[in-house]
């Protein structure tokens, strides 16, 4: 005989589905609002738990695994879908309004694109392109290109990547040859402008490993001989200044009392009885300094970006600049151009000018720049910031890095939310939030978000974040697993909270990409359809109850023909055509849905029709069904005054639901199967959406009863709470 009953209610499922060895952790409160199973279920801000939203089609795709949003211009939004060999334009209707198959790259893969206004910079291994929206509502797909500095020269971003090679050119103007110490140059410097003592040479002709060919941009600096009293208090490589021309120079040889130097700064030279310090001592000029050829010298650097060194594989914007980083060759490099123009890299100390520096501690590589008012920089051995919110800009005297934590991050893009950035780690096998703190010495802090949900990332290979634009209330990230699942992160309030919920999703195919686009969610999906695998473009949507899913009044689309607005009749029967809806799945078995009916399962004809189409008034809706369901933790431990913690049985359980049509209830072996249809309904109306309390009896006495509710048919499926009558 039972020595106690009692009812546990469970009304909370914020935490959704944790991990499987929470199995006797009945006294944990993250248990008590969790499920041990949550299959495409997603969490409500009331607590309650339903069945994640459907798609519906919007376009067949090639091999594109990416939709980027783009804004040009105030009011206009467009897709920016990137495939392998092309890209293409879409409007918020998946329309295509442009396709650009002239493009830089083979594979979609590691192509990234950061608006900025009407431009949007598209990068890759090879390449920086620029796409720009122009005045007559077209696109131009064009080279990425720096802006004009003075004296005919570019203002484009330079680095030393040779310090231990010295190039001397053979005059300072015209056509000259450019000679290397050590073997340096290749084909691939032909078109390419370098720098001798900061002036542009513009290469012409690759003449051999150690020489170039090409044209002065600007008078090259010039070298002098400089006879001194004392010669004992400089070293070759010094840089010297002289005190009353504000000259400075690199000493490149010293015979006797001459020193043989390359003018950096003040082209006249040094003056005569000039005092010319190093940093080890001074001397006076002696006499009239003569110019000479110019001479080897280090101070010489070469573009940054080329096909010879590398482009950057990031981008981000902030404060009006455009921040490249992950340089091949300079991994620990980070590049913003000036706030006067994302193609302005002349840098200075100026408040606008650019800003090219290393920065990080134990050489970082640089993965992601994020704009969260503050610069926030992902490393794959850390997590730091530039401040920029106290200020509202960065500049070159204000730019410096922030240590916050030595997590390291992986390839995978990071996605912003509301209140920080969330992160897969190097290690791939966990998910991490960067987030403002409000600490007084730290404004940023780390805290990892899977910690409960581990076995939900599985070879994670994207991340989709919120639709921070979107009107809707609810919000969501998503991991795209490599087995093409989604692990769906809801949470309420914000990430310094706990209430942090995963829950796997999946469907029938594989989610290659999740994109927060047009204040919704786009996702890319590979399905299997007559002759092989089909790649689609579908939008999520509340309205949708089955994926890849089409609306229509009838068997088919119809349209009425019309010209300049007059519909086209023919002895007053208006002319019309009949375009099947279905011919995106030929061969898959979809199913029937219409204001609440059940209209079953049919198979789609390669003309695009369905094998008996059923008889349903009404918008139609026809797609792939999914099955939702949520199975709680039974309940196998209680609280007894008498006689402490003591384990107990479940003989029964109840369901309460709201706005829902059919479910299943299974308990261990046993399925009882709710209609949308009760006892006495009219069968000719459309079943109405029930919000009742469901009771089922729990057969079997074993450890850890299984009790699951499942929709297994179109429809709406919302679960308020879950009851468990136990007793011992």
């Amino acid at each position: 005989m039972a020595r106690f009953k009692k009812t546990i209610m469970q009304r909370s499922f914020t935490f959704m589905e944790i991990r499987e060895d929470f199995l006797e952790g009945d006294d944990l409160e993250v248990r008590q609002q969790s499920v041990r199973a949550a299959r495409n279920m997603k969490s409500l801000p009331t607590r309650a738990t339903e069945s994640r939203p459907g798609t519906f089609y919007v376009r067949t795709l090639t091999d594109a695994d990416d939709i980027i949003e783009i804004r040009p211009k105030t009011g206009l939004k467009f897709g920016l879908i990137i495939n392998d060999n092309s890209f293409q334009i879409c409007d918020p209707a998946g329309l295509i309004v442009h396709t650009e198959n002239s493009v830089p790259w083979s594979e979609a893969a590691g192509v990234w694109a950061q608006n900025f206004r009407e431009k949007t910079v598209i990068g890759g291994a090879g390449f920086l392109r620029e796409l720009d929206y122009n005045d007559d509502g077209g696109w131009d797909f064009t080279e990425y290109q720096f802006a004009d500095a003075s004296g005919g020269e570019i203002a484009q971003a330079y680095w030393a990547f040779e310090k231990d090679h010295s190039i001397q050119p053979s005059a300072k103007n015209g056509t000259i040859t450019v000679t290397a110490t050590k073997p340096l140059w290749t084909a691939d410097y032909v078109g390419l402008r370098i720098r001798y003592g900061m002036r542009e040479i513009q290469v012409t002709e690759f003449l051999s490993s150690t020489a170039l060919r090409g044209n002065v941009v600007n008078e090259l600096p010039p070298s002098f001989s400089v006879e001194v009293e004392d010669s004992t208090a400089f070293r070759i490589g010094d840089i010297v200044v002289g005190a009353d021309t504000d000259f400075k120079g690199l000493v490149i040889s010293i015979t006797g009392l001459t020193l043989l130097v390359a003018t950096i700064h003040f082209f006249e030279g040094p003056s005569e009885d000039e005092e010319l310090s190093s940093p080890f001592g001074s001397s006076k000029v002696v006499g009239v300094p003569t110019e000479v050829t110019p001479l080897p010298s280090p101070i010489w650097d070469e573009p940054l970006m080329s096909k010879h060194r590398g482009f950057p594989q990031s981008a981000a914007a902030v404060s009006g600049r455009l921040v490249l980083i992950d340089f091949p060759q300079v991994p620990d490099l980070v590049a913003l151009s000036s706030s006067r123009g994302i193609d302005d890299f002349d840098v200075g100390a100026e408040d606008d000018d650019a800003i090219i520096r290393q920065v990080g501690d134990s050489a970082p590589r640089w993965l992601h720049a994020i704009n969260m008012g503050d610069l926030l920089l992902l490393a794959d051995n850390g997590v730091y910031y530039v401040p920029a919110r106290e200020n509202g800009v960065i500049s070159p005297s204000t730019f410096n890095t922030v240590f916050v934590d030595e997590i390291g991050a992986s390839e995978i893009k990071p996605v912003k939310v509301n209140d920080g950035v969330i992160f897969v780690e190097a290690s791939g096998r966990r998910v991490s939030a960067a987030m403002l703190d409000g600490n007084v010495y730290l404004k940023w802090s780390t805290r990892p978000l899977t910690t409960f949900h581990s076995h939900q990332i599985n070879n994670p290979k994207r991340l989709c974040g919120p639709s921070l634009g979107s009107s809707s209330d609810e919000k969501f990230m998503f991991v795209v697993n490599g087995d093409g699942t989604l692990a769906a992160m809801s949470w309420q309030g914000n990430l310094k909270d706990e209430n942090i919920g995963f829950a796997p999703w999946d469907t029938n195919g594989e989610f290659v990409n999740v994109s927060p686009i047009f204040d919704g969610y786009w996702a890319i999906v590979d399905r299997q359809v007559t002759g092989g695998t089909v790649r689609f473009l579908e939008r999520f949507s509340a309205e949708a109850l089955m994926d890849c899913a089409v609306e229509t009044q009838g068997p088919s689309a119809v349209e009425n023909l019309s010209v300049n607005g007059e519909e086209l009749e023919v002895n007053g029967t208006p002319l019309v055509v009949r375009t099947p809806v279905l011919s995106h799945l030929p061969g898959v078995t979809v199913s029937y849905y219409a204001n609440g009916f059940d209209g079953g399962d049919h198979i789609v004809k390669s003309d695009g029709t369905v094998t008996g189409e059923p008889d349903i008034s009404g918008v139609r809706q026809i797609g792939i069904n999914f099955i939702a369901s949520v199975k709680p933790w039974a309940v196998e431990h209680v609280e007894s005054k008498r006689v402490g913690m003591v384990r107990v049985r479940t003989p029964r359980v109840s369901v309460s639901v709201q706005n829902t049509l059919g479910f299943q209830a299974i308990r261990n072996r046993t399925t009882t199967t709710v209609g949308g249809f009760s006892f006495g309904d009219d069968l000719s109306s459309p079943p109405e959406l029930q919000t009742k309390v469901f009771k089922f009896s729990v057969l079997g006495n074993r450890d850890h009863p299984e009790i699951e509710f499942r929709k297994n048919r179109p429809g709406p499926f919302r679960v308020l709470a879950i009851g468990q009558e136990v007793q011992g």
